[in-house]
């Protein structure tokens, strides 16, 4: 599995990296190249939010947004981290997230809930990171921002630690969101997410059968798997609480 980081100039120049630019096919849109999340990739945009009293110390958030589901997970820092460090606190948040909405939506149980984590902890991944912002996925990540600002300034706070960013992204994620046109259906990133954390992540764990899915596993949401056949997808079969 590939993971790509595509760091916003704003998160670049406070961490103080060089990055490469994403390839662009054409020669055109460089350094906004679109992202993508499929069988065998998850696309993360990441910018940095400053915030806090002006001539007091400054506060910064990270906001990650995934380019299928558009979740939106908020990382409070009080010391600049390093990339590397950086990175590990996006994967264990994305890690803890997914488990706990697969958990919680009863598509796996507590016995379970090892065994998808030794899934998640022990899959091959390669990250690869990147001087990149995707418009359309900016736009999820300014609204997640707006909601960070807005509460800051409705609770008279400078900062949001862990737990209050946890509970705002939970929010967030909860509420409907769109992407492409006007005309595309809505949907809600929580449920994109956990279909994504249970197909990638939940091998052999699937009580319920599904058509063009191997008995145990949960189907791929994804139309680039390398057998592509009328794969349908989990919330198809259960609401989401």
């Amino acid at each position: 599995m590939d993971i790509f980081i595509s760091a916003s100039n704003a998160l670049t120049n406070w961490l103080g990296v060089t990055l490469p630019k994403i390839p662009s096919p054409d020669g055109k849109r460089v350094g906004t190249q679109p992202l993508s999340t499929g069988f065998a990739r998850v696309s993360w945009q990441c910018h940095l939010v400053e915030h806090g009293n002006k001539g007091a110390r400054r506060h910064h958030t990270v906001i990650a947004v995934e380019a299928y589901s558009r979740y939106a997970i908020l990382l409070p820092f009080s010391l600049r981290p390093t990339q590397d460090e950086l990175e590990q606190v996006l994967l264990e948040r994305w890690g803890n997230e997914a488990l706990h909405l697969a958990l919680e939506s009863g598509a796996i149980n507590d016995d379970e809930l090892p065994l998808m984590t030794d899934n998640y902890l022990t899959q091959p991944r390669q990250v690869h990171w990147f001087n990149n912002n995707d418009l359309s996925v900016n736009g999820h990540v300014a609204d997640a921002g707006q909601w960070l600002k807005q509460t800051l300034t409705h609770e008279g706070l400078d900062y949001l630690d862990d737990n209050h960013c946890y509970g705002l992204g939970l929010h967030i994620n909860q509420r409907h969101k769109k992407a492409g046109s006007n005309r595309a259906p809505s949907f809600r990133p929580v449920v994109r997410l956990l279909d994504d954390a249970l197909f990638r992540f939940g091998s052999g764990l699937a009580a319920a059968s599904y058509p063009d899915t191997r008995v145990g596993d949960f189907p791929c949401p994804y139309p680039d798997q390398p057998v592509r056949n009328n794969v349908v997808q989990l919330d198809h079969y259960r609401q989401y609480r």
